[in-house]
């Protein structure tokens, strides 16, 4: 979960930062593929960790999750491999997922997303 001061992001003008390393890995030398390597990279000392309640992890791979702190969360995260949405997706998290879902919508009629 990330919160930005827009003040601070334009002051450090954390766009062009992040650009700039994108650009410097155009041959492909510094990491291989996706958005996080220059993403850790841009936000290196620039962050800092919110209080667990604000975002529960674990939805994803962990089973023990304490119910009290989903119910208080401000964010729940599936990280992991066990997205609500694939089948091996632990049923018993799903519903936080599924109930914001509109399956009849035309976009996830043919996706392999399970109720």
């Amino acid at each position: 979960m990330n919160i930005f001061d827009l003040d601070e992001w334009k002051r450090q003008n954390i766009t062009e930062v992040y650009h700039t390393w994108q650009k410097l890995n155009h041959d492909r030398q510094l990491w291989k593929l996706g958005t996080l390597p220059p993403g850790l990279i841009t936000f290196w000392n620039r962050t800092y960790s919110l209080h667990r309640s604000w975002h529960v992890l674990g939805l994803g791979y962990n089973p023990n999750v304490n119910q009290k702190e989903i119910d208080r969360a401000a964010v729940i995260h599936y990280n992991g491999n066990m997205k609500p949405w694939l089948e091996i997706g632990m049923p018993k998290y799903r519903n936080y997922w599924a109930k914001f879902i509109n399956y009849d919508h035309v976009y996830l009629r043919e996706c392999n997303i399970n109720p």
